[in-house]
């Protein structure tokens, strides 16, 4: 048998690595030219910097994800942050406070923490989204940030890449499923046809708009929600990485790492038509006066995330499929499919070792 995995962002590769994991001959197949999808650090020119597509981190509740760096021997790639306690800086105020890990704290950030969770403004989210964020973030080791020391890319994507070699094929873009009775019978990408046996498998680790195309049958997510981040490359370092969380401004979560202050606004398409120089010109203000820089003109870069996950409506909620699909050699990964979690970093992973579960159990599939 072997299980050919479509998608080599965290929830493909955490499909992967557990069915490499469980001794299963695996194949996994990306269209971009490098994997991670929206989960990969890559060099900027502008800004001469290795930067993450986003402001990404977990938490000491994110057990799955920190499951898996173990299983990669990467956990040592993440920093944690212990106690937990979060830096906060009112914009408009000037006045600064630190978020403890209490449930009085908690309540307090609902906004910001919410937001970054569920990139969703909260008056719209779906309340059992909400519930499954603030129901696991009662304990203070829940609460611990676990920063990447040098990109997201590094911790949770190039030892995955490594761990699979020569198995994990960029630049295959699956173009179309052929499919016969309740089985997919073959898998073309471009000019290519791999025939898949009858005990082979199929999880396609996509998002919803790329499984709308090749499978226009089935109903799918098709609300999302943009994220707008902005990295500057300023004059000093910190001694170690900062986190801050912003109110009273454009920017929520900032994040200061090396010589790059990167900052977020999640549930950001009202930001979309705004043109990446007076985005920066918003940004740089907010971050010298959080972080007390002097007055510099910093090299910038503006990244705009336009479909960065799906929304945590309810409307959205209902529409998330399970991995198992009508064709019983065939079941989907992916932060957006019914997992009990929003679409994060905890998510994916999920998806992904239960997708390589049922691939692995052939009898349920085929049931």
């Amino acid at each position: 048998m072997t299980v050919h995995v479509v998608g080599a962002g965290v929830a493909g590769l955490s499909a992967a690595t557990h069915l490499l994991h469980a001794g299963a001959d695996v194949r996994v197949h990306e269209a971009a030219p490098i994997p991670g999808g929206r989960c990969r650090s890559y060099h900027d020119p502008m800004l001469g910097r290795l930067i993450d597509t986003g402001t990404h981190l977990l938490l000491g509740a994110n057990t799955a994800a920190l499951t898996y760096l173990k299983r990669l021997d990467a956990l040592g790639r993440m920093i944690e942050m212990a106690p937990a306690a979060y830096p906060f800086f009112d914009l408009a105020s000037g006045h600064r406070w630190v978020l403890r890990a209490t449930p009085w704290g908690l309540a307090s950030a609902f906004r910001p923490v919410a937001l970054a969770a569920l990139n969703t403004e909260p008056e719209e989210a779906s309340w059992l989204a909400i519930a499954s964020v603030f129901g696991r973030l009662l304990a203070e080791s829940a609460c611990r940030p676990w920063i990447a020391r040098h990109g997201i890319g590094d911790a949770m994507v190039e030892p995955a890449a490594t761990r699979l070699g020569e198995r994990l094929r960029c630049g295959r873009r699956l173009t179309a499923i052929e499919s016969g009775g309740r089985q997919a019978t073959a898998l073309l990408f471009g000019d290519e046809r791999v025939t898949l046996s009858r005990d082979d498998r199929v999880i396609l680790a996509l998002p919803p708009v790329a499984i709308s195309a090749l499978l226009p049958e089935m109903t799918l997510p098709t609300e999302t929600r943009a994220i707008v981040n902005a990295h500057f490359r300023v004059s000093a370092k910190p001694e170690s990485p900062r986190l801050m969380g912003l109110v009273g401004g454009l920017a929520q979560w900032a994040l200061w790492r090396d010589d790059v202050i990167s900052a977020t606004v999640s549930a950001a398409d009202g930001l979309l038509a705004e043109s990446a120089e007076a985005l920066a010109a918003r940004f740089w203000p907010e971050l010298a006066r959080a972080f007390d820089l002097a007055d510099e003109a910093p090299v910038w870069r503006i990244v705009k995330e336009r479909r960065a996950t799906i929304a945590a409506t309810r409307r959205a909620e209902r529409s998330r499929p399970p991995a198992r699909t009508h064709l019983a050699n065939l079941v989907l990964a992916g932060d957006w499919i019914r997992t009990g979690f929003p679409a994060t970093l905890e998510g994916a992973v999920r998806s992904g070792e239960a997708a390589a579960r049922l691939a692995l159990a052939q009898g349920n599939i085929l049931g």
